[in-house]
This record gives C-alpha cells, sequence and structure tokens, in this order.
C-alpha cells in the first residue's frame, strides 16, 4: 500500500541516485587532478613540484649493507652534499636490468654549474656495468634532475653473470650551492630475455639529417602535464595546449609503439612581460626520457617573452638499437610510454607575468609492428604498449600510480549508481503490485491509510 514510509523510500532512492551521478561528476571533473596534491596550471600562483613517491629506503655508505631493492618497486630517499647512497640489485644471468634514481631540490635553492648527481651501477667483482651523470648547468635552474643505468644482456660483455649488484648515487656540489639535502626517487625494472631463437632484429639507419616539420594539423586539446613521471599526462598524435609556471617542470608521455618514431614540437607562446627588454638565458627546456626513465636527450634555449620552440625527435623504436653506437638511438630500444618534460626557468617569473602558454605538437609516425618475441611479460617493466593506452591518451595521467584515487572515486561512484539502481527496480515492481492491488481492491487499500495522513489513493500512473 501506498503509505509514508513508502514516499520515505522513494526520496531516499532519488538521493541515492543523486549522490551517484554527482559521485561521477566529481570523478569525471576531477581527472586532470594530479593525485600527488598538485593541479593542472591554470593561472599565476606558487609553481607545482615533483614529491617524492613510493617506499622509503635508506641508501647505505658500504656495498656490505646496501639495502635489497625491489624489481618494479618505487622508493624515495635523501642525499646530502658529497654523499654517496648504495642500493644493492639482485638480477639472474638473462634479464636485461634498469636502474633510474631522481634528484630533487626544492624550489627557491641554489644550484650552480656541475652540481647533481652521479649513477653507477657496479658488479660485485666491481666492474663498472654502467655510469651516467646528471648535473645541472651554469643557468642556476632547479628541477628534477637523473637519468638510469643498465646492465644489458648480450650486448655487453661485462656483468652478464647472477650475481649482487649495486646502484650508487653520489651527490656532487659547489662550494655556493644550497648544502639542504636533496630528496630521492629511485626504481629498477627488468626486461625479460627473448625466446631462445628469437630474432633481434636489425636497427632502423637512425635519425638522419633532415630537420622534422612540425604538426600543424588538427584542434588543439588541453593537457594538464604532471609534476612526475607517475602524474605525467598522456598525449598522442595531434595538438595539445598547457601553461607551465617558471620553475616548474611538467611531464607528458606519449605512446610509441614498435617500429614508430615519435617526434614532439614544444611551443612556447608570448607573454605578458614586466620588463622592457626581458631575457632568461636556458629560460625554456624540453627533455625526452625512455620508457625506464632514461634521459635520451634535451635541448634548452633562451626565452625573452616572444615566441620560440624546441623539439626533440625519437629513432624508430627497435629492439636492436641498443647495440647501435650512437647513445640517442640506442636508447630507443623498445615500445612504451615516452616521457617529455617542458620546463621553465625561475627567472622568467621576473620577465613575464603569470605562466607561459606551451603548446605541444606530438606526432608518431609509422605503422606498429609485432613485438619481440619475449620470454616473459615485458608490461612489468612498463614496455610496451596497446590500443587502449594510446585511445585513452586524453591529455590527464593514465598511469596506475596517478589513477588510483580515481579509479577508487569512480568505484564508489558506480557501487552507489548500482545501489540507487537496485533500489529504484524494487520500488518499481513494488508499486506496480501496489497498483494491481489498488485496482483489485480499491477500497481496501483506501480503508489502510493511515487518518489524516494527506496521502490520497496511489496515483494513476
Amino acid at each position: 500500500m501506498y503509505t509514508a514510509a513508502t514516499r520515505r523510500r522513494g526520496i531516499y532512492t532519488a538521493a541515492t541516485a543523486l549522490l551517484a551521478f554527482t559521485a561521477l561528476q566529481g570523478v569525471q571533473g576531477g581527472a586532470a587532478a594530479a593525485d600527488d596534491g598538485t593541479t593542472p596550471t591554470t593561472g599565476p600562483g606558487a609553481p607545482a613540484t615533483w614529491a617524492p613517491q613510493g617506499q622509503a629506503l635508506a641508501g647505505a655508505a658500504t656495498t656490505a649493507d646496501a639495502p635489497l631493492m625491489q624489481p618494479g618497486v618505487t622508493y624515495h630517499d635523501t642525499i646530502k652534499v658529497g654523499e654517496t647512497r648504495m642500493y644493492g640489485i639482485t638480477l639472474d644471468a638473462k634479464s636485461s636490468a634498469y636502474a633510474s634514481a631522481f634528484a630533487l631540490p626544492p624550489p627557491g635553492g641554489r644550484v650552480a654549474y656541475n652540481d647533481g648527481i652521479e649513477l653507477k651501477l657496479e658488479s660485485a667483482d666491481g666492474d663498472d656495468c654502467d655510469s651516467v651523470d646528471a648535473h645541472f648547468g651554469d643557468d642556476g635552474a632547479v628541477r628534477p634532475v637523473g637519468s638510469a643505468v643498465s646492465r644489458l644482456i648480450g650486448v655487453d660483455t661485462s656483468c652478464q653473470d647472477a650475481n649482487q649488484y649495486t646502484l650508487s648515487v653520489h651527490r656532487t656540489s659547489d662550494g655556493a650551492s644550497d648544502p639542504a639535502a636533496w630528496p630521492l626517487e629511485l626504481r629498477y625494472v627488468l626486461e625479460p630475455p627473448l625466446k631462445s631463437g628469437a630474432a633481434a632484429g636489425h636497427a632502423p639507419d637512425g635519425l638522419g639529417t633532415a630537420s622534422p616539420t612540425p604538426l600543424t594539423a588538427g584542434t588543439p586539446q588541453q593537457a594538464a602535464g604532471g609534476t612526475s613521471f607517475e602524474t605525467a599526462a598522456a598525449v598522442k598524435t595531434g595538438i595539445w595546449k598547457d601553461r607551465v609556471l617558471p620553475g616548474e617542470t611538467r611531464f607528458y608521455k606519449v605512446p610509441v609503439d614498435w617500429g614508430q618514431q615519435a617526434t614532439v614540437f614544444s611551443d612556447f607562446s608570448s607573454a605578458q612581460t614586466t620588463q622592457s627588454s626581458p631575457y632568461v638565458g636556458s629560460g625554456v627546456r624540453l627533455a625526452a626520457y625512455s620508457p625506464v626513465r632514461e634521459l635520451i636527450d634535451d635541448q634548452d634555449h633562451s626565452y625573452e617573452g616572444t615566441p620560440t620552440s624546441l623539439y626533440e625527435q625519437l629513432a624508430p623504436v627497435s629492439y636492436a638499437n641498443r647495440a647501435a653506437d650512437d647513445s640517442d638511438v640506442a636508447r630507443v630500444r623498445y615500445a612504451g610510454w615516452y616521457y617529455f618534460a617542458v620546463t621553465v626557468h625561475p627567472d622568467v617569473a621576473q620577465a613575464v607575468s603569470g605562466p607561459v602558454p606551451v603548446t605541444l605538437r606530438v606526432d608518431v609516425t609509422g605503422a606498429a609492428q609485432s613485438a619481440p618475441a619475449y620470454a616473459g611479460d615485458p608490461k612489468a617493466a612498463g614496455i610496451g604498449i596497446d590500443a587502449h593506452d594510446v585511445s585513452a591518451a586524453n591529455g590527464t595521467p593514465q598511469s596506475a600510480g596517478s589513477s588510483s584515487g580515481t579509479s577508487a572515486r569512480r568505484f564508489l561512484g558506480f557501487a552507489a549508481l548500482g545501489a540507487g539502481t537496485v533500489l529504484v527496480l524494487a520500488l518499481a515492481v513494488w508499486v506496480l503490485t501496489a497498483r494491481r492491488r489498488a485496482v483489485a481492491a480499491p477500497d481496501t487499500v483506501t480503508q489502510q491509510l493511515p487518518p489524516q495522513s494527506g496521502f490520497g489513493p496511489p496515483p494513476s500512473w
């Protein structure tokens, strides 16, 4: 029968459905917000920065005490001036390995030429497997600096055995630089070997000498660059617009499959100047990184408040690139997400007002080819992409690390919507049943209504 309880139940059901709808709208509207606490750049304010993620891991001063890292796990630590931090890595005799470290000096700090970190991967008997330096230039711009070192199976002649290896991170510093400890973010991944007898293929001819042509066709779309690899905005072939504050580094990632070649232009627009003749040397920068966070190349240019452009063109992706003599080619040796970091120098804030508009022209060319015959799942190392990765690249973060909060909110929204739907269906069945009963015995239904209830018989539906 249609009673006050029925009305309350209907109101409750409607409220539940409304809450579910609101939750879903919140998920969709907040998808562009980074889960590390930063938001997309929309106007003047403090520059967003990379906050180190992962598990705390205190590096040791000796190889004997080096704490073990696990593959695919992100760690964070700190490093002082002149300090060397060591971390243990256990490797088999089949998998190639890549260990990355990034220093994250706080905004407003002082850095000088050759300040930075130096990475080295060593075997148990002291062989130098790989080493790389990640130093600041003479521009004094504080930004994330780092790269990755590797142990390649079948390419190098040393460090091929199954054993305990050590990743060491050493901090160099000029005497006039900020002596505060720097946060570190570290990670290492394993690339499975090819199946026995599988061909590695042949490396392409390389980059060539012709300058690429920027992509100009298409309607520009909005992107919200992240502050780290984990929160990088996923973008595909197209034109993408963003705004970067002085002192910020914004990350974007591009899905590039086997056999494909990526070219990214970063156009820095004019901005409202606050000086008559503004000039900032190395005022803007564009850097390219591999799927394992290895620096491929970077470029910088002065900024005067007028338009300027930088570009990075990668080699076509090939497993055989790992044997190339050109390091820029050798680092493009697997399909996956390739990262591009856009930096605006902190001193630009003295020359212009507010953020600098940036246009990314992303062009991925070539037909996707079949992946090599891996003896294992390379996706665990972030190697390889699929059709979903490309279709989902809409200018917002797509990685698991950056979307976990959104996924949870989306789950709650759909759970609420599901509960509301069930209640709505149950109510509909109840009302229909009540209506049939009312038709069969209208007097009985009317007599059972509470006196002075204010409700009449069930409405005609």
